[in-house]
């Protein structure tokens, strides 16, 4: 009854106080609860209502101050350790990378040397996210704001933004580039998710992206020197099996197109190709598409890769039924999780470190054997040292080789392409003899 009466009494106070000049003191929360209480029981409390930590997008910004950037990344994603960061790339990296961060961490072997943002990883991390400013040399200094494929999304102080929105190797990848106003500074912020997941992810990275900004007036990262010499060649007295010298004289002739630009159907030396027509060159066949490459070549598995061998993602199993192909040199740790590839990818022929992706089936040229072994070429940190910007293969002339009949098997010929192909250092097995090549089949009509 006393409690009843208290209440009562407040309420009468309130109702007569003018409503213009309204001034009701404070009943002690204490008092307040146990009135709360008293009157329904303590089962009668109800959760307060969550309220947005104010604090939270400046105590979780990421900031580096050496490199001029901040971004606020989701919350709950990780940062991966500084040892994945630039990976090895021949021609380089045009991003120096500052950060990386993604919704997990699930191999921690792919993370102790450096790696690039490819469909493996993703499979790994779910999600990420890259920040980082262009390299001095770099095409994307070079880029036109207005280019095909970007669009204006706006600014940020002292910046102009643009986004480039796409899909490759099954994964969505938006990139948001900051263009000073003030000086020819480029920073950029990255995102890839498998292009399936792409619809859970789009607004929390959308909303980390929009957080993105930097130095207006900072410098640009300095351009890298070349990646260091693979360790010295294998050097072979006496192959037993001629594949082991059909192995090296393929690295040989993929490291000559080095820097070749893609071009999607493409199939020239110099003016571009795509990447079914760089390993159908590379393997010195007729031109073959991933779909098609399997009239040259047969399936093998993880275990049995050797330099030489292919790694190929089929329309069927690219989400975006483009397919992907890619030429395996060597392992770069012993779990066999990482490795080192040579491949034509946008922009250009590339020879790094990539993570193993189980959707890709290993292959094999009809007519090698499993000779030779899977050599283990750890990916070494790249270092920052200024140098020239990145140097360019001169292309090599296409040369085609003699199709066989219909309905007969490739076979190890004499006249192999190493002849007239300069070598190129390369972690794999070195020729001591005229190396040999498989005889292609026709090729088939079609792209």
């Amino acid at each position: 009854m006393a409690r009843r009466a208290l209440l009562a009494l407040v309420a009468a106070a309130v109702m007569a106080v003018p409503l213009p000049g309204l001034r009701v003191a404070a009943v002690p929360e204490p008092m307040l609860q146990e009135l709360i209480e008293g009157e329904a029981g303590p089962q009668a409390r109800t959760a307060p209502a969550e309220v947005a930590d104010p604090d939270r997008t400046r105590r979780e910004r990421f900031s580096d101050t050496a490199a001029g950037l901040a971004i606020v990344p989701p919350a709950g994603w990780v940062q991966i350790p500084a040892t994945a960061l630039n990976p090895l790339a021949d021609p380089p990296e045009p991003i120096q990378e500052t950060a990386r961060f993604q919704l997990r961490i699930g191999d921690a072997n792919l993370y102790a040397a450096p790696i690039p943002i490819t469909s493996g990883l993703v499979a790994d991390a779910t999600a990420v996210i890259s920040v980082g400013v262009a390299r001095e040399g770099s095409d994307i200094l070079a880029i036109d704001h207005g280019v095909r494929g970007t669009r204006e999304v706006g600014s940020a102080p002292g910046f102009t933004t643009r986004e480039d929105e796409a899909t490759y190797e099954g994964l969505h990848v938006l990139t948001r580039y900051l263009f000073s106003r003030a000086s020819a500074r480029v920073i950029v912020v990255r995102a890839a998710v498998a292009e399936t997941a792409w619809p859970d992810f789009a607004d929390q990275i959308r909303a980390s992206l929009a957080t993105f900004g930097g130095d207006a007036k900072g410098a640009n990262a300095p351009a890298p020197m070349p990646p260091p010499p693979p360790p010295p060649p294998v050097v072979v007295e006496a192959a037993p099996d001629p594949t082991v010298l059909v192995r090296a004289a393929i690295l040989s002739r993929a490291g000559t197109l080095l820097g070749l630009r893609y071009v999607w159907g493409g199939n020239s030396t110099v003016n571009g190709m795509d990447c079914s027509a760089y390993v159908s060159w590379v393997w010195s066949v007729s031109r073959y598409t991933t779909d098609s490459i399997w009239n040259v070549s047969f399936p093998i598995s993880r275990a049995e890769l050797r330099a030489g061998d292919a790694l190929n993602l089929t329309i069927g199993r690219d989400p975006r039924r483009q397919g992907h192909i890619r030429l395996f040199e060597a392992w770069t740790n012993a779990e066999r999780t990482a490795m080192w590839v040579y491949e034509e990818t946008p922009p250009r022929v590339v020879h790094r470190v990539v993570a193993y992706d189980d959707r890709y089936q290993p292959i094999r040229l009809v007519g090698l054997s499993g000779a030779g072994d899977a050599r283990l070429i750890p990916g070494t940190p790249a270092q920052e040292r200024t140098a020239a910007p990145t140097r360019r293969a001169t292309p090599v002339p296409t040369r085609r080789p003699t199709p066989v009949p219909t309905g007969t098997n490739p076979t190890l010929t004499t006249a192999g392409p190493s002849a007239s192909v300069p070598p190129r250092p390369s972690g794999s097995v070195a020729p001591t003899a005229p190396a040999t090549s498989p005889t292609p089949r026709p090729s088939p009509t079609g792209p």
